[in-house]
């Protein structure tokens, strides 16, 4: 255990001082070596100690080690607090199990500048406290809509989770709520343009992911979403976020709006394959040169994404 007075004082203690980190955050911190397409702006952690959800698309139940496409190794905190301010954020994952919330609020206590968490639904005076060393919150709805949520097994219900958004919007305020939606999961296009478009009327931003499929999970054989579909969505989430009627997205060349399909989320969050292998294909593009390298593939993307929104909606995109 770290020789640091601080952890005298945190609930982390009886987890050794360690955290799960993100591969991309240890090779940032000079602990691992290895090739990066891409370096993280952000430092990912995740609370270890597994997950008591079951939800069909995650590994956190089965292999506490892994989360999304990749592996998550134990870490010193103490050595990240250190390196944090090679990162422009941190943000911290929590899980779904016993004692969750003070454990996250232990560590994010221990960092300076911006912290984002990202956790499952608590009372508003839980929020009340993250909010003292949280600037940002994230949160997990994943599934595009009710029906999608309850196939996939996510804990609690869908309408929880809106009012847990809800509170979250009024605690850390307007843009400061980010969902976490998961495409290709079996939602319609409806379904997903409907949640998108009610979650920014309620102040919250949409931190847009892909579907992954994980072997040894539920979903495993889950095809991953088609990249025409999913760059429609990233189209619309940025329309939304920018306050731009969708009305008028056939009216702008995607070159002015190269930026709807880098990685969504908090500022300096950018995932790199977080979703995909750098082999591609890549939904979201973790830095603005990778997308300048792959805009001639990417734009022919949108042309015919753009196209299939407007037979989709008859007309109504123009």
């Amino acid at each position: 255990m770290p020789t640091n007075p601080v952890w005298l004082h945190t609930g982390l203690a009886r987890n050794s001082g360690t955290v799960r980190a993100s591969v991309g955050t240890l090779v940032k911190l000079g602990l691992l070596h290895m090739k990066m397409a891409a370096a993280p702006r952000t430092a990912y952690l995740l609370l270890p100690g597994g997950c008591l959800g079951r939800c069909a698309f995650c590994p956190q139940w089965i292999e506490e080690a892994k989360l999304a496409r990749l592996r998550w190794p134990l870490v010193d905190v103490e050595r990240v607090v250190r390196g944090q301010e090679l990162f422009e954020r941190v943000c911290i994952q929590s899980t779904l199990r016993k004692g969750f919330p003070s454990e996250i609020e232990s560590l994010a206590s221990l960092f300076r500048g911006p912290v984002s968490i990202s956790i499952n639904p608590v009372h508003r005076d839980i929020l009340q406290r993250l909010r003292r060393y949280a600037e940002r919150i994230g949160i997990g709805l994943d599934a595009m809509s009710p029906r999608v949520f309850h196939r996939v097994n996510k804990p609690g219900s869908w309408d929880s989770y809106l009012k847990f958004i809800g509170k979250a919007v009024d605690v850390f305020g307007r843009g400061r709520v980010h969902v976490h939606l998961i495409a290709g999961m079996g939602e319609s296009l409806d379904e997903a343009i409907h949640i998108m478009s009610s979650l920014y009327g309620m102040g919250a931003e949409v931190a847009l992911f892909s579907f992954t499929p994980v072997p040894g999970t539920p979903m495993e054989s889950h095809p991953k979403p088609d990249i025409s579909y999913y760059r429609q969505l990233q189209v619309m989430r940025y329309f939304l976020s920018e306050g731009i009627p969708v009305e008028e997205i056939g009216s702008y060349d995607p070159d002015e709006y190269k930026e709807a399909f880098l990685t969504s989320g908090c500022p300096s969050c950018n995932r790199p394959f977080y979703n995909e292998s750098p082999k591609g294909p890549i939904y979201n593009f973790p830095s603005m040169d990778l997308l300048r390298e792959n805009w001639e593939n990417v734009r022919g993307e949108v042309m015919a994404a753009v196209e299939d929104l407007r037979v989709h909606s008859h007309g109504k995109v123009r």
